[in-house]
């Protein structure tokens, strides 16, 4: 390693064409890391029949056994990462949670899975904020959308993996066999990221620099980010995005299973196919050529497309629910599959953008830490435990009452990033000229 390395300070790129390989392996790392997450969503209908249990403690495991430790150890492993080589961080714990993944098919009851998933989250902690610093210093901040969409997608490619894969294996042999062979490829990866990563100089892609305050404490950075008006609305709004997605994507399996009767493997395929290639035209067009596009005229615009996104999945989820026939749920489907991830691209960008580069593996992790410990932890858990309190009324169609909820927090998503525009511009300025008047 070299002095510039083991003190943080990241190589410059040798040829021009480096970082589009860079970003096709942070895009590949962030698939197996949504695989891996989401696996469990599709085996949770073979899980509960097993083990026989109740709706909220298959949320648990979707929800707080996983965000738990996701977002508690990813505020420590970003600061980390703000200070060292990011790829030794990033190749670390992807061979974590890909071990961890194969791991929750030895589980025997909810204990077993509990840890195991929780050893999931404490590896996909890490990955997330280092890439989005990397990324954030090889792409300009009118560019940071599109790369950070075409990093999303990944994560649309590994809903359909999960999913069509993790149907398939659940239908055709068992969930345990999902659990392997879906875990165990992230190893090799892992050494694919750690050989062929080369980091960027901190700030580079905006010509900032940063040394004179590598030494700002944790504390700091913490003020400097919450006194950023626009970063806190950005984190309450994708809170609540979290929030209904996390939840979807869980539970509508589940629900298409028992509302409708449709077999797992059927379910898996349809539903990947609509996320993975439905979700990722939204997510690499609206979220991110379209958003850097309006964004060279106006920042504002980042948010504003956000805004209206949310309020047309109001309708998309209401079609998904009322549908008479599990055919009809996963054709109304396409439409929140369309705007269900293109959040990921701008609010990602937003997040480097209004911190200085010194900050920004620190950034990704805070809105990492409230979004899944808030968003994703809550979202499952609620539906799970509203699902059983709705049984008696609504027997096996519990479940599609409980996903109402889902519509309802797209209105308050949408408010708040409506919010976030108003001290946007302002709030660029301050992270960009930060310390410039020390």
């Amino acid at each position: 390693m070299s002095k510039a390395e083991s003190q943080g300070e990241a190589v410059t790129l040798k040829t021009p064409n480096g970082h589009w390989w860079i970003l096709f392996v942070l895009t590949l790392v962030y698939g197996l890391n949504v695989v891996d997450r989401y696996l469990l969503g599709i085996l949770l209908p073979e899980i509960k029949a097993e083990m026989v249990l109740p709706d909220w403690s298959l949320g648990l495991l979707t929800g707080f056994a996983f965000a738990l430790f996701y977002a508690t150890l990813g505020l420590p492993i970003a600061r980390l990462a703000d200070k060292r080589p990011r790829k030794n961080i990033i190749a670390a714990c992807l061979g974590l949670f890909s071990f961890a993944t194969a791991a929750c098919g030895l589980a025997t009851n909810l204990i077993g899975l509990f840890f195991a998933r929780a050893a999931v989250g404490i590896g996909e902690a890490g990955t997330g904020p280092a890439s989005y610093s990397i990324i954030s210093d090889l792409f300009s901040k009118t560019k940071r959308s599109t790369a950070m969409a075409i990093y999303a997608v990944g994560g649309n490619l590994g809903i359909l993996i999960g999913f069509a894969l993790g149907g398939y294996l659940a239908a055709q042999y068992s969930w345990r066999i999902a659990f392997f062979a879906i875990g165990l490829p992230g190893l090799l990866v892992a050494v694919l990221a750690f050989l062929t990563i080369k980091e960027p100089a901190r700030g580079m892609s905006d010509g900032l620099k940063n040394s004179a305050h590598q030494d700002d404490n944790y504390i700091d950075t913490l003020k400097f980010l919450f006194a950023q008006r626009s970063y806190v609305w950005i984190v309450v709004g994708t809170i609540l995005v979290q929030f209904l997605g996390t939840a979807v994507i869980n539970w509508l399996p589940s629900m298409l299973d028992r509302t409708h009767g449709l077999p797992l493997d059927e379910v898996g395929l349809k539903l990947g196919l609509a996320i993975a290639i439905v979700g990722s035209v939204g997510t690499l067009l609206l979220g991110g050529l379209l958003a850097d596009w309006l964004s060279r005229r106006d920042m504002r615009w980042s948010l504003w497309i956000l805004v209206i996104g949310e309020l047309l999945l109001i309708p998309g989820y209401a079609l998904v629910l009322l549908a008479p026939t599990g055919d009809l749920a996963i054709a109304a489907f396409i439409f929140p599959a369309l705007l269900a991830t293109f959040f990921i691209g701008p609010v990602l960008s937003l997040s480097q953008t209004l911190a200085p580069p010194h900050m920004r593996a620190t950034s990704g992790a805070v809105l990492m830490f409230l979004i899944s410990l808030i968003g994703a932890g809550f979202g499952p858990v609620a539906i799970g435990l509203l699902s059983d309190l709705l049984r008696p009324a609504y027997g096996e169609d519990s479940l599609r009452a409980a996903l109402w909820l889902a519509p309802c927090a797209a209105v308050l998503a949408a408010a708040a990033y409506a919010l976030a525009t108003r001290t946007l511009v302002s709030d660029i300025s301050r992270a960009e000229n930060f310390g410039l008047d020390s």
